[in-house]
């Protein structure tokens, strides 16, 4: 159907691939370790998915040049804050036609931008096109059902991404708001710690429902500060992803949100985490571009002070619960 090129051969860049060769595509992943590489081409398998046998139309490589010139489409599935510097290399390798499919899930670091705003600041006449949505990485590798949005500023552009990527499992949903599912699929990696802590806390299941609606309010505030749309918050690519990391020990933020609410502090937790769990850097961009726009976000703030300030989780619940009374 089309040639499939994948950046980044973790756990989502691979599920990703495979459901792409599913899709009836060839496909050609990219990885900077040749031992991935190796393990790919010749067992078809991977440790980032130890379960799953991978498709053989799936052909793995450390020569990032072949695969963006060999590309029809190609996703870019490494973590959100190698994202400049991974495109930085890929920039010049590809073709001005060829759509670049933004699957990682935060916010820059140093600057507050979206994926898709670093990407327009390297190269503006970049085909962009965002995948997000709930899909955990292993499910998605099993063959079970997950549905994701696929957005672009181009209706015809998403519709054609769409069909790459459907399977019998895998069904995309297409949208012409580029901008909101980028900024929930970040922001719900910090609720997802706010949930994890809550539940560590053992705050109770009125708590979590009271912290997660809340949450869904200040994803929406901030869509909309950044040029989305409020009613795309409602999808998948919003509550419905919101609902998944939130709520399930899958999930590397609710996990580490977990053991903070049982450590009751996060120094000690994430000094030996090994994994990379997004919400943690996201928590203090979002908070950077949210201070810039003057967008008010309460429970992001406190994940902030509770992992960069190292604030007792005690006294930000106090803060929460005293905020003034407003209306809904």
């Amino acid at each position: 159907m089309a040639n499939i090129g994948v950046i980044g051969g973790g756990a989502w860049g691979t599920a990703l691939a495979m459901t792409a060769a599913k899709a009836k595509n060839d496909v050609h992943l990219y990885a900077r370790e040749p031992e991935t590489v190796s393990e790919i081409n010749t067992a078809h398998r991977t440790t980032f998915l130890p379960a799953a046998q991978l498709p053989e139309a799936i052909i793995a490589t450390t020569d990032m040049a072949s695969v963006l010139n060999w590309a029809d489409c190609v996703l870019m599935a490494v973590p959100a804050q190698f994202t400049r510097s991974v495109f930085t290399q890929m920039a010049p390798l590809l073709k001005t036609v060829t759509p670049v499919v933004l699957c990682a899930k935060g916010i820059e670091l140093s600057t507050g931008l979206l994926m898709s705003e670093v990407i327009q600041e390297i190269r503006p006449q970049t085909p962009l096109v965002v995948l997000s949505g709930p899909g955990f990485a292993a499910e998605v590798a099993k063959e079970r059902p997950t549905a994701v949005t696929i957005a672009s500023q181009s209706q015809m552009l998403a519709e054609r991404v769409c069909r790459y990527m459907k399977t019998t499992y895998f069904r995309p949903y297409s949208s012409t708001d580029l901008i909101t599912p980028e900024v929930c699929g970040a922001i719900k990696n910090v609720m997802a710690i706010a949930s994890g802590i809550s539940d560590g806390c053992d705050f109770g299941d009125n708590a979590r429902a009271a912290l997660l609606t809340r949450g869904l309010a200040e994803m929406s505030r901030f869509a909309v500060a950044v040029g989305g749309k409020k009613d795309s918050v409602l999808g998948l690519s919003g509550i419905g992803d919101l609902m998944l990391t939130a709520n399930s020990h899958q999930s590397r933020n609710y996990s580490c949100g977990f053991e903070i609410g049982q450590a009751g502090w996060a120094k000690p937790v994430l000094e030996h985490c090994t994994k990379t769990v997004e919400g943690v850097a996201t928590a203090q961009s979002v908070m950077k571009r949210a201070r810039q726009l003057g967008v008010e976000m309460p429970i992001c703030e406190a994940v902030e002070a509770i992992i960069y300030h190292e604030k007792p989780i005690k006294d930000v619940m106090k803060d929460l619960l005293s905020r003034p009374l407003r209306a809904e």
